[in-house]
């Protein structure tokens, strides 16, 4: 029952809040069926006599459907929702308990940073590191880890090639 209150309210809301719309597009589409049926207009002149007056009646009512039409309509749409739900205000005992500080040994304490001192690579964990300039084997290297907040641990390399091109590789592990 609660669907069909809300479905309703909602074609209520929509058809108050565009009164003007619907005037206009209902006295265009009378007018048109009236000429094109009654007066036997060709099909092309009732349409567009019928856009023009629709558009006419629509300049003409929107400045009088002003304010009040979304109000009433913000007031048909909450008619189809469900009622407020008001909790209970908590009893005073318990607001004192959240309110008082916490005892310095139940705090938390900081995070200890997982960063590193830069280390120096062996020669093994070079070897497979090549110069984006000139392709050879890095000879020297050292590799940190940076510790940039949770799940942001960064691996940072610093390398260099037998030429002396120096060059960094930093990656989140992904």
């Amino acid at each position: 029952m609660i669907g069909v209150k809300r479905s309703v309210a909602l074609c209520a809301a929509v058809a108050v809040f565009h009164a003007d719309v619907v005037i206009a597009w209902v006295c265009a589409v009378v007018f048109g069926v009236a000429a094109y049926g009654v007066m036997e207009l060709p099909l092309w002149m009732a349409a567009l006599m019928a856009l023009l007056l629709g558009l006419g009646v629509w300049v003409t009512c929107a400045p009088l459907c002003g304010g009040w039409m979304s109000r009433r309509a913000g007031q048909l749409r909450r008619w189809g929702a469900a009622d407020t739900v008001y909790w209970p205000p908590a009893p005073v005992d318990h607001v004192t308990a959240l309110l008082a500080s916490t005892p310095a040994q139940a705090r938390m304490a900081a995070p200890t940073s997982r960063s590193t001192e830069p280390r120096p690579l062996g020669s093994y964990e070079l070897t497979s590191w090549l110069c984006p300039w000139c392709e050879q084997a890095a000879v020297e290297g050292t590799h940190a880890w940076e510790d940039r907040g949770p799940f942001q641990l960064l691996s940072n390399h610093t390398f260099m090639c037998g030429d002396g091109h120096r060059w960094r590789n930093s990656t989140d592990g992904g």
